[in-house]
Formats: C-alpha cells, sequence, structure tokens
C-alpha cells in the first residue's frame, strides 16, 4: 500500500504514513453489479418520494367552478321546466324568459371554465377534478339555453 499524499510504501495495517504523517483512507472497491444495485435502490426511494409529492399536490386542487356551474345549471332548469303559478303571471313573460336565458349563459361560462381548469390540471398533473359533475353540469346548462333560446323564438 503507498500513501496518497507523499507516494512513500506502507505498511498494510498503519493507520499513517511514516513518511508525511497524512491518515489513510482506506477505499472500499465495488463491482458494477454492486454500484447498480445501490443506484437502483436510490432510484427507487427517489420516485418514491416524487410519488408522495405529486399525492400531496393533488390534495390541494381544487376545481372553484365545479360547484357554480352545477348551481346555475339546476336553478336555469328548475326555471326553465317548472311551471309557475298562473296568478304570479311570470311564467311566460318576456323577462322570465330573458333571466332564464341570463343564468343559463352563466351556467355554461362556469361549465366553460371548469373544463378549462380540468384541463390546465390534466396537463399539468394528470388528473380532473369531478370530471362527472362537470359533465353533468355542462349537459344541462346546454340543454337549458337550448330551450330558453328556443321559448324567447316562439313568443
Amino acid at each position: 500500500m503507498y500513501c496518497r499524499k507523499c507516494g512513500a510504501k506502507m505498511s498494510d495495517t498503519a493507520r499513517f504514513c511514516d513518511s508525511c504523517g497524512e491518515e489513510v483512507k482506506k477505499v472500499r472497491q465495488r463491482s458494477d453489479t454492486q454500484k447498480y444495485k445501490e443506484r437502483k435502490i436510490e432510484d427507487a426511494k427517489q420516485s418514491q418520494s416524487k410519488k408522495a409529492k405529486h399525492e400531496k399536490a393533488l390534495e390541494g386542487l381544487k376545481n372553484p367552478y365545479v360547484i357554480p356551474a352545477l348551481g346555475t345549471a339546476i336553478l336555469a332548469f328548475g326555471l326553465a321546466i317548472f311551471p309557475w303559478p298562473i296568478s304570479w303571471r311570470i311564467g311566460t313573460s318576456l323577462w322570465m324568459r330573458i333571466l332564464i336565458l341570463c343564468v343559463a349563459l352563466l351556467s355554461d361560462y362556469h361549465c366553460t371554465k371548469s373544463r378549462q381548469v380540468n384541463n390546465l390540471y390534466n396537463i399539468q398533473y394528470h388528473y380532473r377534478v369531478q370530471p362527472r359533475m362537470v359533465t353533468i353540469a355542462t349537459i344541462l346548462a346546454t340543454f337549458t339555453t337550448a330551450v330558453s333560446l328556443f321559448a324567447l323564438i316562439n313568443m
């Protein structure tokens, strides 16, 4: 064995170099298979930590447009479908039909925004927030908009 600093020959059991006094540092040699196994274990640990971070990021994801989209869709659908008492004289009025159309268009807006947010989350995290609710709200809002436009045209 030789000293790493001065190159002097030393005994195999020496702890310090006799020439320069440098401490002996023993280097453990590993085969390629040992290096490969250690690297594989390290990569597995890193992927687990990445998965944990990804799951933690998914916990905080919320789509703020889902509830307004569904709420306004149900409101517009309820206003458009259920009949009003004749004594109120608002069931067939122009202003009521315009109000239903405005609420239906607001619902369409919220449905579009919720789909945009879900598409953004899908691109970034490969995850969508409540996709069935968004689909239901979109179908309901589109149907209500079509019915309210038809009601305005057929006055």
